[in-house]
């Protein structure tokens, strides 16, 4: 019989959620990043070790997992290791504790790591104020800064830093991950739902894990279909998304607001994914303005169905003025007003759109 501690760490297992319960504990487990990985093992293995790294690449692709397993691998235990949320500790104040910190020995460790998470949130004043630890550092003491956008940062701190970028996982990477873990959780996915669950994903590990729980908790099942995936998450129709392509290259607003609605914009998470299906409808036309038929399919068949590629080819040589580059740009401007207000996602994206069609000569 299990004892009381025992059933308790048990209860907490399976309360975790996925993207933690199976979170990298070695570099051998990092998925999509052997160049990153090549690089700090060859560090470790030359014993090459920089005072301060910036890890940057987009969010969910295991830049702050991998900082955990580079500094366990150069011998640092759990107590010499320190993560700051630079979100919420963006202050001169908050930078000069950990300053004044550094100057502590370690806990027996070779090294004190400092991980700081979304380093470009940092104030200047704070940027400022770490700049001299990096010039002159501890030699016991590395700075990591993990970053989504690493062009907030101030060229003096990138200067003193080696980058090290993280690539965002394409939908094989994401398809591997989803079998390992369902594999573990004991479910079967389908092949057609494992691509799904990927594509929901968009470009995270992390993300990607979190979509894979809301499946499992939302069907408690053991097998999991696509069609189980689509009722979960809805299904965005490729006529639909063309029509509203279709509605901009005409000019006609009653059109557009038709195709909209029929696309059922409930919630910002399906308001989000038509988007992202307009904006890959919008530049697979705009390829086509450029491709030969046979050219497209060569490149996008696997991907994209024939009947779409024919379509799309279709609208972008009658609408060629349409069908831009510059208006490609104005639709991806769009995504900046949608992450910055989500009670407000559809008028957003319908304003958007209308306001390309305005455009239109």
């Amino acid at each position: 019989m299990k004892d009381e501690k025992t059933t308790q760490k048990d209860e907490n297992v399976r309360h975790l959620a996925l993207y933690r319960k199976y979170r990298p504990q070695e570099f051998k487990e990092v998925l999509g990043q052997d160049l990153a990985i090549q690089v700090l093992e060859t560090a470790i293995e030359q014993d090459k070790i920089y005072h301060a790294y910036i890890f940057a690449g987009d969010r969910g692709t295991g830049k702050t997992t991998v900082a955990r397993i580079f500094a366990k691998n150069i011998g640092c235990s759990q107590d010499d290791i320190f993560e700051l949320d630079a979100a919420s500790n963006n202050k001169v104040e908050d930078i000069r504790l950990i300053i004044d910190a550094t100057q502590a020995s370690t806990f027996g460790s070779r090294y004190k790591v400092y991980i700081l998470d979304e380093a470009h949130m940092l104030s200047r004043s704070a940027f400022n104020a770490l700049l001299k630890t990096l010039e002159e550092p501890p030699s016991h003491v590395i700075f990591i800064l993990a970053t989504t956008d690493k062009y907030k940062i101030p060229d003096t701190i990138i200067s003193r830093c080696q980058e090290i970028n993280f690539a965002s996982p394409d939908i094989k990477s994401l398809e591997k991950l989803i079998t390992s873990v369902s594999k573990k959780e004991g479910i079967e996915v389908d092949s057609g739902a494992k691509k799904k669950i990927a594509e929901e994903g968009r470009g995270s590990f992390r993300d990607t894990l979190s979509v894979l729980e809301k499946i499992l908790n939302t069907l408690n099942k053991k097998e999991i279909s696509l069609e189980d995936v689509k009722k979960i998450f809805g299904t965005v129709e490729d006529d639909e998304i063309f029509n509203v392509l279709e509605a901009i290259t005409e000019k006609n607003v009653y059109k557009l607001l038709t195709s909209l609605n029929n696309l059922k914009l409930e919630t910002s998470q399906i308001v989000d994914r038509v988007y992202v299906e307009i904006v890959k409808m919008f530049e697979l036309a705009l390829f086509m303005r450029y491709l030969t038929l046979e050219e497209a399919k060569e490149i996008f068949m696997g991907q994209e169905g024939e009947k779409l590629i024919r379509k799309t080819k279709a609208l972008a040589e009658k609408h060629p003025k349409v069908i831009s580059s510059g208006n490609l740009y104005s639709l991806l401007e769009i995504e900046k007003e949608l992450n910055q207000n989500s009670n407000l996602k559809k008028s957003i994206l319908k304003t958007g759109l209308i306001r390309i069609l305005e455009n239109v000569e």
